[in-house]
Parts: C-alpha cells; sequence; structure tokens
C-alpha cells in the first residue's frame, strides 16, 4: 500500500490497490488460469497478461464499502447466487426476479467511475472526463451517498449475452472487455463494458428528450428486472476488438 488521497472519501489515508471490474469477476472468467490474452496496442500483438487493471485510488475503508454495499450483491444477482432471486429464460427475453435494482444501478455507476478515476492506462480514453468534471463528480456523490438521483440525466441498460454459434456455451460468453466510451447516434454519451456473461450500457444524456426506454433499463424502485437478449458477435465494440486480435496474430 502507498499513502496518498482516497478519490472517494478525499481523505489522505493508506490506499489499496482497487479494481475497476472487481477482482472476483476476473477470477471466474479466468477460470483456474493464471493469466488472460491482451492485445498490445502498441507493438500489435496478442500477450499473455496478468495484470487486472488495478490501480492505488481508495482507502481500504471506501474500497471495503464499495465492495460490500455493491459489489457482493451485484455479483450473487447476476450469477444467480440468491435464493430470494430468481432467474428466468423467456422466449423474447431474460427475466431476474426480486432484485433490487437501486444496489445494481449504483455498481455500475462505480465500475463508470473508477474506470473515469483510474491512472491504468487501459482507461486512458475516459480521461477527457477531467477538461470537466462535472460527470464524474455526479456519479462520485451518487455512490458516496447512497443515492439514485437525476435519473432524467442517465440510463443503465443490461441485456444477456448469447451466441448464434451454436458450439458456444453460456459459460464461455463470460468475456471482460474494459470500458469503452463513445458518442452515440443519439448525441447520447455511452458507456459499454462486458462482463459476468452480461452487456453493460450507461447512458449520460445532454437532453431530456434522449433518455432509452426499452427491455434491460435499470429502475431503482421496480423487483422484476426483464433485459434483451444480445448476440455477443454483434457489439460492435466487442466485434473490432477481437477482429484487432485476429489481425494481430496472424500478423506475427
Amino acid at each position: 500500500m502507498k499513502k496518498g488521497i482516497c478519490k472517494l472519501c478525499d481523505l489522505e489515508k493508506e490506499l489499496k490497490r482497487s479494481h475497476v471490474i472487481g477482482r472476483a469477476v476476473f477470477k471466474k472468467a479466468l477460470n483456474g488460469a493464471n493469466y488472460a490474452l491482451r492485445l498490445d496496442k502498441q507493438h500489435k500483438k496478442v500477450i499473455k497478461d496478468q495484470d487486472q487493471w488495478a490501480t492505488y485510488m481508495l482507502c481500504g475503508d471506501c474500497e471495503h464499502d464499495l465492495n460490500t454495499k455493491y459489489e457482493g450483491y451485484s455479483l450473487d444477482i447476476l450469477r444467480n447466487k440468491k435464493k430470494s432471486v430468481k432467474h428466468k429464460k423467456r422466449d423474447n427475453h431474460y427475466e431476474i426476479q426480486g432484485v433490487n435494482q437501486k444496489k445494481l444501478i449504483l455498481y455500475l455507476i462505480s465500475i463508470i467511475w473508477r474506470g473515469i478515476e483510474s491512472s491504468h492506462e487501459v482507461f486512458n480514453k475516459l480521461k477527457f472526463f477531467d477538461e470537466s468534471p462535472v460527470a464524474k463528480n455526479f456519479l462520485k456523490e451518487c455512490i458516496k451517498n447512497d443515492r439514485v438521483v437525476l435519473t432524467e440525466c442517465y440510463d443503465v441498460r443490461i441485456s444477456k449475452l448469447v451466441s448464434t454459434i451454436t458450439s458456444f456455451k453460456n459459460e464461455e460468453l463470460d468475456f471482460i472487455t474494459d470500458i469503452h466510451c463513445s458518442i452515440d447516434n443519439n448525441e447520447r454519451i455511452r458507456f459499454l463494458t462486458i462482463f459476468e456473461g452480461y452487456c453493460f450500457e450507461f447512458f449520460y444524456y445532454t437532453d431530456s428528450s434522449q433518455s432509452v426506454s426499452s427491455l434491460g433499463v435499470l429502475k431503482k424502485n421496480k423487483r422484476i428486472l426483464r433485459m434483451p437478449y444480445i448476440d455477443v458477435f454483434s457489439i460492435p465494440e466487442f466485434r473490432k476488438s477481437l477482429l484487432d486480435m485476429l489481425e494481430a496474430q496472424n500478423s506475427n
């Protein structure tokens, strides 16, 4: 550990190595392996990598609070580990019954916020928020105060990953991506990440008419989450990352 200013409580404390996407997610996805495959963009080749994108960011108390309040619950929900929650495979959507969607929203907000605050090179593309910190400070206040507010300014959507390639099993769709950020066709700031067999999107609006109204959009007072199925290979960000890796592998 090292001494520094905690990004969440703003106090000078001993900092811990903090994961943007939790260590538990990496452990499950790696399935006993000691490394993952990653595209080294600088040298244009695929390398074996043990890096889990952790940096000194939070003090032990704040790290523990976020993990206890949001991560533990959310991963149990997504993995179908809670007896009070039921997962249902419907023909046209995937359904989770009995879920505290407020906690899920705050869990995903905490991931986006950590990515923005992280000094890891994987998240360098999010540094443009430093030029206008209003958005990241808003996210920080949500998780710091355990409140979901100003929901007219953003939406969070979850989709269940599937594949039209019949040889793929559900457990083989447990990919992890970094956080992609773009401006979509409706001028919304859109964050996207994939892990635990789900696709997570965070939409930040610049206009109230841009709201997302579809399956998978989280509502803090609802207990049933109905999410669309999405073919993992239809997701442009994932497809591009995969093609870049294949191209780099074939050229070496």
